[in-house]
């Protein structure tokens, strides 16, 4: 990771990450993990933002800015997970307790139509539907990825409930150049 672009060959496949930042200044923290993740792989689309709660167990916390993002690459889903965490550690991430506070998470949350269970990776994440800002902010960015699991358009997903109470949309992030940011409307 010395910064410089590295090419793509090979077939592209789409993904979906979720970060999330609940230390220091967490605009900057999304910012630069987008930036650095940008000089990586294509960053197709970036959703709004949204503040909410740490989820999970887990001592008492701040709460996190929370953003999804679209790309592509044609790296495979264990590089990209690589480079999620090198994107973490270059934010100073430190792992000192399991869901405790970060400067910078990032999840992998799909992967084209992969499927996987093992230790390092699960494919599609196994929390995805539990995390009430994921659920709402996919739908944003999805395009025209699909849940290799229910064969379900990501872009059409919908609850029945209303988001949660203590879930709020915040500005807009700055997207990397190339990338679509949502637009409110």
């Amino acid at each position: 990771m010395n910064g410089e672009k590295a090419p793509q060959t090979g077939p592209m496949t789409p993904f979906i990450l979720s970060l999330g930042s609940n230390l220091g200044d967490r605009r900057a923290h999304l910012e630069n993990g987008l930036d650095f993740l940008s000089r990586y792989v294509r960053v197709d689309a970036v959703s709004r933002v949204v503040e909410s709660p740490a989820w999970g167990p887990g001592s008492p916390q701040p709460d996190f800015l929370n953003l999804a993002l679209r790309g592509s690459t044609a790296r495979d889903a264990f590089t990209l997970l690589g480079l999620a965490h090198a994107a973490e550690s270059a934010e100073r991430r430190i792992r000192t307790e399991p869901k405790g506070p970060r400067t910078l998470d990032v999840d992998l949350i799909f992967f084209g139509m992969l499927q996987i269970r093992s230790a390092r990776l699960w494919l599609p994440h196994r929390h995805w539907a539990d995390r009430p800002f994921v659920c709402r902010l996919i739908p944003e960015i999805a395009g025209d990825m699909i849940d290799p699991e229910t064969g379900a358009s990501l872009r059409d997903l919908s609850w029945d409930e209303p988001p949660p109470e203590d879930m709020r949309v915040v500005a807009p992030i700055r997207p990397p150049s190339g990338a679509e940011p949502v637009r409110d409307g």
